[in-house]
């Protein structure tokens, strides 16, 4: 059975490597592979003393566990290959299946850069001798065989725990701070430097810790044998192999209550909004029933809870981290990144609802009301919380001239965010599973990345006029000028979330029908097909894999020039911080720092202009081929030859 379920895992692999997952895994594995390299330069230089540098390889390979435990979260899931759905019918043994299943993890491209990486082992086990790198062998072994496990096991966790309110609730938190740790990384690193950790090394508490890890297993194995503690080499790799043997046991038993219940994907309505509040909404007509019905939603859909908790959480967390080096200077905009993140999140908000679009499609001229209903619903929901959590954030870690800047910016982004998500929803749909029809994952959100990168982008932007009437405000000592930017981010919102309510509105009318039979079929009629009145059109084809790739890779790394190497250099010159931290710009002297982060900046957006056009040109020159009459509703017949 082992066998064929790793064949089934290659040939799987080998027919959905394509266009965006194909980049995603290039990607990975390059960036894996850097880091498993410099696990490797760690374990054999002599940047520290001998046992700083145990300690730094101990973090490190804590670092490879809890990467392996929690990237699968943060990607979506882990086993989207080989599902234990998939195996429910067939009189297979769950010991059995898990152990199958395990095996067949190991082909893949995490698996092989993690073995490179545990190899550095083996260089830190030269200086103990044979011994030493005879355990250290096997040690490699055991611990790529426990981090394979332990992930599979998290998974299978949160597969069952994440149809409650609560589990949401905590993938959410996972899933926020595991991103966090990646855009974040640098404070840890210059808290690591600016300590002179790699003088004087840990604390003896937190080097206790490490040893308890067992990650750190390994490395406790290899200095015993060095030193003739055979005892100690026999319970490290003995503990490590009775934790793969209770992890593989355990999991064994989520896959049969994962195959053998279904999952709940609302929340109890004892758990639901104040009834009053949604009374008080459904009487002021149709728009506010919508509204109610939104919210209601909001409340106890899993999926909408997870996607809003993890905005709040990402923004928080993403201000949070560097108080580690004592900098305060990102608390004010916490409640800003949440309005972006929550606007990138709900990106797709009709496609979240599946089907249920035919209620208001029965009902003409509710168009209105179903866009009107939805953007209130969103802004009742978002806006309260980003409005305490700036408030919060800019007494803390503002001062007098950082208040009309944030209040600025979050209404801004709040109107602007308003606008772009029903925009988005229907310009730009992504069909979702229907909510009765996810399986042990209910976070299945759909392709949504590109539509979510696309969002975030164009709510940013929508900041800029009231950033530049607050920062002429503050470059010419204008206290009155800087807080009329409060009233020109408010004219701005609300004009953009007009604006968009109405183009939205528009669309729905016009497509209604076919949005519908997107969702229903499961994207059957693309929406590339349908013009702005509604017709169907021939469809286009997906973009070639080199081309796909390229977009992808343009998407993620065009935010890195943008915003840490372009947009934060830029307002810490202009408000006069006299921190440097990691940003380039910072360490140049004047006049070249200004130039430097808007030539950063210019070059994310210039990424990401290539990223967007890039599919946009190939759509074009596909209509251009194929100039078949378009039919009212219909599909054309295909041309032939």
């Amino acid at each position: 059975m082992v066998g064929a379920l790793i064949a089934m895992r290659m040939r799987v692999l080998a027919h959905t490597l394509t266009g965006t997952r194909a980049a995603g895994m290039i990607t990975g594995g390059i960036a894996g592979l850097l880091l498993a390299v410099g696990t490797i330069v760690l374990a054999a230089t002599d940047l520290a003393p001998a046992a700083v540098r145990s300690d730094l390889l101990a973090v490190v390979l804590a670092c490879w566990m809890f990467g392996w435990i929690l990237g699968p979260v943060y990607t979506g899931g882990g086993e989207d290959s080989l599902r234990p759905e998939h195996f429910s019918l067939l009189p297979i043994r769950p010991l059995r299946l898990a152990f199958g299943l395990l095996v067949a993890g190991f082909v893949g491209v995490a698996p092989v850069v993690s073995l490179i990486a545990f190899s550095a082992l083996i260089v830190f086990a030269a200086a103990y001798g044979a011994a030493g790198v005879g355990i250290s062998i096997v040690a490699v072994a055991v611990q790529l065989i426990l981090v394979l496990v332990l992930s599979r096991l998290v998974v299978g966790l949160l597969a069952v725990a994440v149809r409650s309110r609560v589990g949401a609730v905590l993938a959410a938190l996972v899933n926020a701070g595991m991103a966090v740790i990646l855009n974040q990384s640098w404070v840890l690193i210059w808290a690591a430097v600016d300590s002179e950790l790699l003088t004087y090394g840990f604390p003896p508490r937190f080097s206790t810790v490490l040893e308890w890890l067992p990650s750190s297993w390994g490395l406790t194995a290899i200095t015993a044998a060095g030193r003739g503690d055979w005892a100690l080499v026999a319970a490290a790799l003995g503990g490590l192999v009775a934790l793969i043997l209770a992890a593989l046991g355990v999991w064994a038993r989520l896959l049969v209550r994962r195959t053998t219940t279904r999952p709940h994907q609302w929340a109890p309505r004892g758990g639901g909004r104040d009834g009053a509040l949604l009374d008080r909404l459904a009487a002021r007509g149709v728009t506010g029933v919508v509204a109610a019905k939104e919210l209601r939603t909001w409340s106890r859909d899993l999926m909408r809870i997870h996607l809003f908790c993890y905005s709040v959480f990402f923004g928080v967390l993403y201000t949070l981290v560097p108080l580690i080096i004592d900098w305060r200077g990102m608390l004010p905009w916490a409640g800003v990144i949440v309005v972006v993140m929550a606007a990138g999140t709900s990106a797709n908000l009709f496609g979240l609802d599946g089907t249920a679009l035919w209620l208001g499609l029965v009902d003409p001229g509710r168009e209105r009301a179903e866009v009107r209903g939805r953007q209130l619903a969103w802004l009742l929901q978002v806006a309260p919380v980003t409005i305490g959590i700036t408030v919060a954030g800019t007494i803390y870690g503002g001062t007098a001239q950082t208040w009309p800047w944030a209040l600025a910016l979050l209404a801004a982004t709040l109107g602007g965010g308003a606008g772009l998500i029903v925009l988005s929803s229907v310009y730009a749909l992504v069909p979702v599973i229907e909510p009765k029809k996810r399986g042990g994952n209910p976070l299945e959100a759909g392709s949504i990345f590109g539509q979510l990168m696309v969002v975030v982008l164009l709510t940013s932007i929508t900041a800029v006029p009231a950033a530049l009437v607050a920062w002429a405000g503050t470059r010419f000592d204008l206290p009155a000028l800087s807080w009329a930017a409060v009233v020109v981010g408010l004219a701005t919102g609300a004009g953009l979330a007009l604006w968009g309510g109405r183009r939205a509105e528009e669309r729905l009318r016009a497509t209604g029908p076919e949005l519908l039979s997107a969702m229903r079929g499961g994207a059957t009629v693309p929406l590339s097909a349908v013009d702005k009145r509604g017709r169907v059109g021939a469809p286009a084809p997906k973009l070639p894999r080199g081309r796909s790739a390229l977009v992808t890779f343009l998407w993620i790394f065009c935010w890195i020039p943008i915003f840490p190497q372009g947009l934060i250099p830029l307002w810490m010159i202009f408000s006069g911080s006299e921190s440097r931290l990691w940003f380039a710009a910072l360490y140049l002297q004047n006049p070249w720092r200004i130039p430097v982060a808007l030539a950063f900046t210019a070059l994310g957006i210039v990424l990401l202009v290539i990223g967007t056009v890039i599919p946009i040109r190939h759509e074009w020159q596909h209509r251009a081929d194929h100039r078949e009459p378009v039919t009212d509703g219909r599909l054309p017949v295909a041309r032939r030859g």
